[in-house]
């Protein structure tokens, strides 16, 4: 079994084009979604969990929050839907509007999470005008996902300011039991988030964008086991769209080079480096055990 816990689903008409071309990045075509899911299951992978990306307080751009709706309605055994939203609004207020939609999300919508993305928005995961929507996903046992990394990718686009793992630090003490996951092993500060994971069991993390640097990635996991919190890493993908940004024009040779990596090329680098090579049990749970036990599927 594989699960995806982390991709985003994107339409092109979701991102602010003007924007885009301002920056002179690319905006991604349309990916069919019955294309995308015989990708995944080419693959090998069982279910994912999918959100957009709310990015419209700078960016003008939500990534699709409507489109992992639609998915989960046609795929409800695959998908695992997450909202996405911004908790602060373009006037740096608390976003009313979009309380009501993540609380409606949680109580009508079996959502399993919400993804939150600092440095995107430019806002501090420990502004206390955000506590209520941590208040609430404590309450209701919603996982609150971040990027709370830095961005390979022009400065502007996620100033790392907003992604100090201070500020998370304060969110885990205000919230202890506040399931929280921080994408991409929370580069380049991983050590420091293997250390606050020693601090809260509920606090999780995943390999999404580290595949293109095998032999960091490598020895990510190599200390996450000496901290004692390898069990609490996730296989993920992030994006997934037709030859772009980290996909080729054949997105399931990709995957396929993901797991394969995973499964057996990090053992590879491991024994070549004469580190300690991971077990077939800390592979299963990267690759499905951890998202099964923190999503209860």
């Amino acid at each position: 079994m594989i699960i995806d816990s982390h991709m985003h689903l994107i339409r092109k008409e979701n991102f602010d084009k003007e924007t885009y071309d301002r920056l002179g990045m690319k905006v991604p075509e349309n990916t069919d979604l019955d294309m995308l899911v015989n990708w995944y299951k080419e693959a090998g992978i069982d279910k994912c969990v999918c959100m957009g990306q709310d990015m419209s307080r700078i960016w003008n751009s939500t990534f699709g929050d409507e489109y992992v709706r639609e998915a989960y309605q046609r795929y409800p055994d695959f998908f695992i839907p997450f909202v996405s939203l911004e908790p602060i609004d373009k006037a740096n207020r608390f976003h009313q509007e979009n309380y009501e939609r993540f609380k409606k999300a949680v109580e009508e919508e079996e959502v399993k999470g919400v993804l939150m993305t600092p440095p995107y928005g430019q806002f501090k995961s420990n502004d206390k005008t955000i506590y209520p929507f941590y208040q609430l996903a404590q309450e209701k046992g919603i996982v609150v996902q971040y990027h709370h990394s830095a961005q390979m990718g022009p400065a502007i686009l996620a100033p790392t300011f907003y992604a100090k793992m201070e500020y998370l630090n304060e969110v885990m003490i205000d919230f202890p039991d506040m399931k929280i996951v921080v994408e991409h092993l929370g580069y380049p500060w991983s050590e420091y988030l293997f250390v606050l994971m020693t601090n809260d069991k509920n606090l999780y993390t995943d390999l999404a964008m580290t595949y293109g640097r095998p032999m960091w990635t490598a020895w990510q996991l190599v200390l996450a086991r000496e901290y004692g919190v390898l069990d609490r890493v996730m296989f993920a993908t992030d994006y997934v769209a037709f030859d772009y940004d980290v996909f080729g024009p054949k997105p399931s040779e990709d995957l396929k080079s993901w797991i394969y990596l995973v499964k057996e090329g990090l053992n590879e680098i491991n024994r070549r480096c004469g580190w300690p090579e991971l077990t077939e049990e800390e592979i299963d749970s990267i690759m499905f055990g951890c998202a099964k036990k923190l999503y209860q599927l």
